[in-house]
């Protein structure tokens, strides 16, 4: 059996080894196996030349270690000088493209302090003086800026102020073209997108070499390899896996490129074993012949790290995705079935669970001895692993014993379709979110700033509390703004505004409160606090769901009220309020302060 390309995917794998984890390395190795590198486009490459060809300039790739930063250089280089037989060994690689001399600089965390002041300088002079030296250069995120700050207290060197604030202005606005400089930020790109892409690649690749494994001819051999690539081909389990990876970008949890090889590589080769990866199908065959327990091979399981070391799950981006909490959320209903199923729809209990890495006869064996004994020991990790597959299963809603079982409810996010589908795909497209969303968001912030449990029914104000004495208060009893939403022609109300990245996927999400024609404060509304005050207008106030969240909005709320409270008119009335306990609805009671007498109005 050919298992050359396995090798080459193990070397990407979460352990010790890792040798095509770094740009370096991955040519040699692929080359001495006889196999192609693993490569995508993404479409940047082509993007960045196109723009550095139509106008050269120095360019700056930002981001985190493992986001691709040192292959696309080599890429720009090859593009370039025609060739790179000697990128590998040329300490600084240069090139020459009409008039202008290329500087490349691999890592700019990596070269000589000396060789660092030169290099800003030469980057100045190439972006204010029109050098015809440019720099091309690969710096992890605030690397630059860090030593730009440094550079400028310790040497005072003024002008290095111009260049800092100029990569300031390209970091905070991923559009920014003026001036002669190009920066791309790849920490601001989709995981989801390369996920996707890479996937596909390995898939195909894997196909291409590794067409011969005798599980592929033969059904009565177990090759937990093949039989993880043949789910991942799954149209269905491949939406749920770009479901979870866009969580973690919607939560800003960037998963570096060089982190999405390790998870693949794991999810296809990962087994709990002294080596924790396969590196070919034969040894993958021979460890499991006569075996029936087979689900610790299983990708449902390997994706989120359960075949590593804890101090490995505890790192990207294993860490990320075990947030999400698939396998550990469930409902009754959920783990009835899966208990009972066979007893009162057996063949849609059997369709629903069956998986070849899944024993139902042990299963039963361990059901049963649960049912009767009530030892758990050995149930729980069956029901982990039937969760996780019903996760990355279901292409519809399981109708059972009357009752609806949906796929949201096995992970920590509910609403995470909803967040995407109905928040960020309209927005992206310049459509305007649909008023139910705006209305549900603000009941959320109503009910936290109030701190009272509002009714949904005619909740189409936004209301801005004060306790009277502190602006964060928990409970507040004046109502000292009402911010209508949802009617047009008003300078007022509630808006989600859409701030793109440096790909068509990759976006951030801001709620601002409009008043009196100005934005006076905003909010970040990633996946965490949609789905925080969602459930809070669901009728939950889940502060143990995360505290930090419920801190940030009383802080937004102190905003929005010291604006206020800082630009209206001073007058001598209170608007206090009750909840009417029976509709949920306020009741307010006006106080006129008039010549130091109270009257209610």
């Amino acid at each position: 059996m050919n298992s050359q390309f396995l090798k080459l995917l193990a070397a990407y794998a979460p352990t010790s080894q890792n040798k095509a984890s770094y740009d370096e390395h991955v040519s040699k190795y692929a080359e001495r196996l006889g196999v192609d590198e693993i490569n995508i486009d993404n479409g940047l490459f082509s993007k960045l030349f196109q723009t550095f060809a139509d106008q050269p300039r120095s360019i700056i790739l930002s981001g985190s270690a493992g986001d691709g930063k040192t292959y696309l250089l080599r890429k720009l280089y090859e593009q370039i000088n025609g060739d790179t037989t000697d990128w590998g060994s040329t300490y600084i690689p240069e090139a020459t493209h009409n008039d202008y001399q290329i500087r490349f600089i691999k890592d700019f965390t990596e070269i000589e302090k000396e060789d660092k002041q030169a290099v800003l300088e030469g980057l100045y002079r190439s972006i204010f003086e029109d050098s015809k030296q440019i720099y091309i250069i690969a710096a992890n995120d605030g690397i630059l800026t860090d030593t730009l700050r440094e550079s400028m207290h310790a040497g005072n060197i003024q002008h290095f102020g111009e260049l800092l604030t100029l990569i300031e202005k390209h970091i905070d606005d991923t559009h920014t073209l003026d001036g002669n400089l190009i920066l791309l930020d790849l920490s601001q790109t989709s995981s989801a997108k390369n996920f996707e892409l890479l996937l596909n690649a390995i898939l195909d690749m894997a196909d291409r070499y590794e067409s011969d494994c005798p599980s592929l001819s033969d059904r009565t051999i177990f090759c937990p390899i093949h039989s993880n690539i043949a789910l991942l081909k799954k149209e269905y389990i491949q939406k749920q896996l770009l479901t979870i990876i866009r969580s973690c970008d919607l939560n800003y949890n960037h998963i570096t490129l060089r982190k999405l090889f390790m998870l693949i590589a794991n999810m296809i080769l990962g087994y709990k074993g002294e080596k924790r990866v396969f590196s070919s199908c034969k040894e993958a065959i021979a460890h499991y012949d006569g075996r029936s327990n087979r689900s610790d091979a299983s990708f449902y399981n390997n994706v989120f790290g359960d075949n590593l070391s804890k101090s490995k799950q505890e790192q990207s981006p294993f860490k990320e995705l075990l947030e999400l909490r698939i396998g550990y959320e469930t409902t009754n209903n959920i783990d009835n079935f899966i208990l009972y199923g066979d007893i009162q729809a057996s063949e849609l209990h059997t369709q629903r669970l069956e998986n070849p890495f899944f024993d139902f006869d042990a299963f039963n064996t361990t059901k049963d001895k649960y049912l009767e004994e009530g030892d758990s020991t050995q149930i729980q990790e069956y029901l982990l692993f039937l969760r996780r597959h019903l996760f990355f299963n279901f292409d519809e809603k399981i109708l059972w014993n009357g009752i609806t079982i949906n796929a949201n409810e096995l992970m920590t996010y509910e609403h995470a379709g909803e967040f995407y589908e109905s928040v960020i795909t309209p927005l992206k497209k310049g459509q305007s979110v649909l008023k139910h969303i705006i209305k549900e968001l603000a009941l959320g912030l109503n009910r936290i700033f109030l701190g009272e449990l509002l009714s949904k029914e005619g909740s189409d104000r936004l209301y801005i509390g004060s306790s009277l004495t502190s602006t964060m208060s928990k409970l507040s009893s004046e109502v000292i703004a009402r911010i209508a939403f949802n009617e047009k022609g008003l300078n007022q109300g509630i808006h989600l505004k859409l701030i793109d990245g440096f790909d068509e996927e990759y976006c951030k999400v801001n709620l601002e409160i409009e008043y009196a024609g100005k934005c006076i404060a905003s909010l970040e509304l990633d996946l965490h606090m949609f789905e925080f005050l969602r459930r809070i207008a669901d009728g939950i106030l889940p502060t143990s769901f995360s505290v930090e969240y419920y801190e940030r909005i009383l802080t937004f709320k102190s905003q929005v009220v010291n604006y206020i409270l800082q630009n209206q008119e001073i007058d001598n009335s209170f608007n206090l309020f009750e909840l009417n306990d029976t509709e949920g609805t306020l009741q307010f009671n006006e106080i006129q302060v008039e010549g130091g007498y109270v009257r209610e109005s």
